[in-house]
């Protein structure tokens, strides 16, 4: 019998914990079509059935399920035995893969990548934009090399660097009476009678939000739950409610020529931690404390 392959193992990997041949193949930064190819050749390979698709689901055997543990800790072996050779250079080269929150990524990395490609030309970064909860989980099976979230949020046996604090700030239509009030910050007395439009649940930006508002001011959330900080922003300037947003969007494109105002909020005293997290085994230690250290710089 030949041996599988890690690229294979890795595909099995993938599709065992997103049950998604779409969201396994992103992960995995290569077609569908690619992907369902690989897993096919390991089934014909190892001359059993991994897995049982229908039209609308994809799940695995009881041995697919077994396999799939086994592989899942080759996988991070194999990981490491790679870093252990990236790391053996003087700086980050090679394929690393970052994951990034959609709070995050289209704020910064448009700014953040031609900096990182003139101090890194050797490194080849892959991206993946998920929520909080999916690429800590990628992170922690070694699908992922690095993340960039937002905290608070639990990050147990990882290596945490803050990069940034990202302070609040209140965004209202122009035409708000709030708007009118001669102070230069407002606070949770004056925002408690209005509409807070926030996120859907899922994103950790919705939860930032909810923990810098006061109880009064959670009273008067909005039921309306925007799935983007684009559709957030939209409704906001239709003068449909406020809204929480932090530095990093207000500094970015998508404000601009919006019919929105922006004033500061409870002094700046709330705030997200923008932080650079990475496995505490992994080889590449040196190499992502300087990487953060780059980009707190750079920011």
């Amino acid at each position: 019998m030949f041996h599988p392959t890690f690229r294979q193992l890795k595909y099995l990997v993938s599709i065992s914990k997103n049950l998604h041949f779409g969201k396994a193949a992103k992960e995995c930064f290569v077609s569908q079509s690619t992907l369902s190819s690989g897993i096919q050749e390991l089934e014909r390979l190892l001359n059993v059935k991994l897995l049982e698709r229908t039209k609308r689901t994809v799940f695995l055997t009881p041995l697919g399920k077994e396999i799939s543990k086994k592989a899942e800790s080759i996988n991070i072996e194999m990981n490491d035995v790679l870093d252990l050779v990236k790391s053996a250079q003087e700086k980050m080269f090679g394929e690393t893969r970052l994951g990034v929150i959609p709070t995050i990524a289209p704020y910064l990395l448009p700014k953040l990548m031609p900096k990182i490609r003139k101090h890194y030309p050797g490194l080849n970064l892959k991206l993946v934009e998920d929520q909080t909860a999916n690429i800590l989980s990628m992170l922690y099976s070694g699908s992922l090399d690095l993340i960039l979230i937002a905290k608070p949020y639990k990050t147990e046996n990882l290596n945490v660097e803050l990069i940034k604090k990202d302070f609040f700030h209140v965004a209202l239509p122009f035409n708000s009476s709030l708007s009118k009030i001669k102070k230069k910050s407002l606070n949770n007395s004056d925002i408690s009678q209005t509409n807070m439009l926030l996120l859907d649940e899922g994103h950790c930006l919705r939860d930032h939000a909810l923990q810098a508002c006061s109880k009064e001011t959670k009273q008067k959330i909005d039921a309306f739950k925007a799935t983007s900080l684009l559709t957030l922003v939209q409704m906001v300037a239709n003068n449909t409610g406020i809204t929480l947003l932090p530095d990093l969007v207000i500094n970015s494109e998508l404000l601009k020529n919006s019919k929105i105002k922006i004033l500061d909020y409870e002094n700046n005293k709330n705030f997200r931690e923008i932080a650079l997290c990475w496995r505490l085994s992994s080889p590449r230690n040196n190499d992502f404390s300087n990487f953060a250290s780059f980009l707190r710089k750079s920011i």
